[in-house]
């Protein structure tokens, strides 16, 4: 076989892995409703009051140098509907003014104030140990019997939180992931992350009906209280400390879920370079995970999910490879197309790909962003800034493996949430 034909055939087998991918999630999506309804089973009969009582609920909400968004943060939650709540900010070593604002708005907000139901603690790291090692302090401290992460570039809504105790009636889900939207929308930047948001949620309405949610976001991140006690806190060396605590939780067996109708608003990167830190840091906190359970890829236990196992997990390391050959594979698929003056395969995958994210806007959550939804045509364009920023951040995770370093937390230009 001649290279030509050989880069030909293996860019059809990459899309072709791809195509299987949109389809095995636009397929099984749809029963997420049905899903659902199983889910709210133990709820059904229970007022809200009743389910408060029941439920003590405790959000921890992490931060270094978080000085703009922060306090938008913490009023979503003073704010928020659900009252038998516990609110603990650990401020992690902060260098900016996060420290000062925090005290301020407790003792011009909270100190003497009726926070009906609800109760604040602060508590005030004066060294930088990372996020993983942040919230694990809260954990020492909370009460509830669940417990959610956010993050403090993070808002939810409202009825946010009562959402998720409604579920968590039912006694078999171990953790869940809430529904995270980009608020960002004033840049081309800003939409590029909201559609991409949008799909990878969507997506997890699958991930919620089969089973294998691995990626529990600590922007909206829910867990029962014993999961820590069987599965230990989360881990204060890997940067990802999110991915690698979901992943050791489906190492356990146990349940996680996709929660759609929990919402939260965060403020994307709003720069390349934010963008740039940020996947850096997913993807080298992946990469420990992986390595760290290798025995989870094509697992026969009986603990293990099977389709984590054996599609997910897999395709997801396809992915990375597609990603990387991109530079390579892109420019001589060009060239055949142009010199064969074909060019229905780049127009047949245009299409099934622009086609993906509408599905995905129209039958997904009813609170996506309709300002993006105009933008979806030229996704597929707008989408080579972050394939590009993919591959450094692959690279780079890589790199930094081989090398036996860490990185820090990532910061870049905050604007708040309430601001983008």
């Amino acid at each position: 076989m001649e290279t030509g034909d050989f880069i030909l055939v293996l860019s059809l087998i990459l899309s072709g892995i791809a195509i299987f991918r949109y389809l095995f999630y636009l397929l099984i999506s749809p029963l997420y409703d049905f899903h659902k309804e199983k889910l709210l089973k133990d709820s059904r009969g229970l007022s809200k009051s009743q389910i408060e009582k029941r439920t003590k609920i405790s959000v921890i909400v992490p931060a270094w140098n978080e000085e703009v968004g922060i306090i938008t943060s913490i009023e979503s939650l003073l704010k928020n509907s659900y009252k038998n709540l516990e609110i603990i900010v650990v401020n992690d070593g902060s260098t900016d003014n996060t420290n000062k604002v925090v005290k301020q708005f407790y003792n011009k907000r909270i100190k003497d104030k009726n926070l009906r139901g609800k109760t604040f603690t602060y508590i005030n790291k004066r060294k930088n140990k990372g996020k993983g090692a942040a919230i694990n302090s809260g954990i020492k401290r909370a009460k509830g019997d669940l417990i959610i992460t956010m993050d403090a570039d993070t808002k939810f809504e409202k009825d946010a939180i009562f959402t998720v105790a409604r579920y968590f009636q039912n006694k078999d889900i171990d953790a869940a992931v809430g529904n995270v939207k980009v608020a960002n929308s004033r840049t081309i930047l800003g939409i590029i992350q909201q559609i991409e948001y949008t799909l990878g949620f969507y997506f997890k309405r699958t991930n919620s009906v089969i089973n294998c949610e691995y990626i529990i976001g600590g922007a909206f991140g829910i867990f029962r209280k014993s999961v820590f006690e069987k599965c230990g806190n989360f881990d204060e060396n890997n940067r990802t400390e999110d991915i690698e605590f979901s992943t050791r939780l489906k190492s356990f067996g146990l349940k996680t879920i996709y929660i759609e109708d929990a919402i939260a608003y965060t403020e994307g990167a709003d720069s390349i370079l934010g963008l740039l830190k940020q996947r850096l840091r997913w993807k080298k906190g992946r990469l420990d995970t992986f390595i760290k359970y290798p025995d989870m890829f094509l697992s026969c236990k009986k603990e293990h999910n099977f389709f984590l196992s054996w599609i997910v997990l897999p395709i997801a390391l396809i992915g990375d490879l597609e990603l990387l050959l991109f530079p390579i594979l892109t420019p001589i698929v060009f060239y055949y197309t142009f010199t064969l003056s074909d060019f229905s395969y780049w127009f047949a995958w245009i299409f099934f790909f622009t086609s993906v994210i509408f599905l995905c806007y129209i039958f997904g959550s009813k609170k996506n962003n309709w300002r993006s939804f105009v933008a979806i045509p030229l996704f597929y364009i707008l989408s080579i800034i972050l394939i590009f920023v993919e591959i450094y951040a692959i690279l780079g995770s890589i790199k930094l493996y081989l090398e036996g370093e860490n990185i820090t937390w990532q910061t870049w230009n905050r604007k708040g949430v309430s601001n983008v």
